[in-house]
């Protein structure tokens, strides 16, 4: 009797259970499809660039989300050039020659008219951390005629001092960048290199006289500048630069050794010359 009650118990036993085991093999088979098809996203996802971008057109908070992407990516980008850009232009190396004319001013300068002089050099552009600031020193060669000629009781005076002269300008300049024009103030450097004079008595009864050397000058020349200059293009520039100096160009300790007339004067050079600059 027992033996036949356990396989009839046993087929009952597999008859109730089995369709609830195929269930849960379904729901097995159903989350592994989800989490295969998840999985497939979200490696998808891992390796998106973005260049499927209309996939996603109907999808405002994803369109917004790339927009908001790429306008960033751009964004540093141009940063990026644009300091890459600004430090490369922003030190600028550059040569420029100059013409102008120059006389003496203060203590018994009567007589000195107008002489001339001519200049040539390099210069530099440093930016100094303001927007169109700038600091602009430059090394100068430059040659300078001073002419002086005056009337006497006994017939006229003739003079010259010529001066070979190492200048270094040291120039603030600002950048007006919508018109093209700038402006500098800053002080000017001068260091002889050689100097000669020659003085000149023209008689009208008698011979005349000449001597050389007897207008001494200093080795040492301090000096304000003022620059006005404008923009041809990016890479050349026209200026105006005055310049009024400080410092008695006649060296006062030999002075009374030479020219009495000059003896007691205070020389200070006043120039003014037309520059053009070429920048790269």
């Amino acid at each position: 009797m027992k033996s036949r009650i356990a396989p009839f118990l046993a087929a009952t036993f597999l008859a109730v259970f089995t369709p609830s085991f195929a269930d849960e093999f379904d729901e097995f088979d159903n989350d592994n499809s989800a989490v295969s098809a998840g999985g497939s996203g979200s490696a998808e996802g891992t390796g998106y660039d973005g260049s499927q971008a209309s996939e996603f057109a109907d999808d405002e908070e994803y369109a917004a989300e790339y927009a908001q992407y790429k306008k960033e990516k751009t964004s540093k980008a141009e940063i990026n050039r644009q300091r890459t850009e600004g430090f490369a232009r922003s030190i600028l190396l550059g040569v420029h020659a100059n013409l102008g004319v120059n006389t003496l001013i203060g203590q018994d300068t009567d007589g000195w008219g107008l002489g001339f002089q001519g200049s040539a050099g390099v210069l530099v552009t440093l930016p100094l951390g303001v927007k169109n600031l700038n600091m602009v020193p430059e090394l100068v060669f430059s040659y300078r005629h001073y002419s002086y000629a005056t009337e006497t009781d006994f017939g006229d005076d003739e003079a010259s001092i010529d001066i070979m002269m190492f200048e270094i300008p040291l120039i603030v300049r600002y950048t007006f960048a919508d018109y093209n024009f700038f402006v500098g103030l800053g002080l000017n450097l001068g260091l002889k290199l050689t100097g000669s004079s020659e003085f000149t008595q023209n008689l009208d009864m008698g011979d005349d006289e000449t001597r050389t050397n007897t207008i001494p000058t200093t080795g040492f020349e301090l000096g304000a500048a003022l620059d006005i200059g404008y923009m041809l293009t990016r890479w050349v520039q026209v200026n105006i630069r005055a310049v009024q100096g400080f410092t008695n160009l006649l060296n006062p300790t030999l002075a009374s050794g030479g020219e009495k007339k000059f003896a007691d004067a205070n020389f200070l050079t006043s120039y003014v010359q037309l520059g053009v600059s070429m920048l790269f």
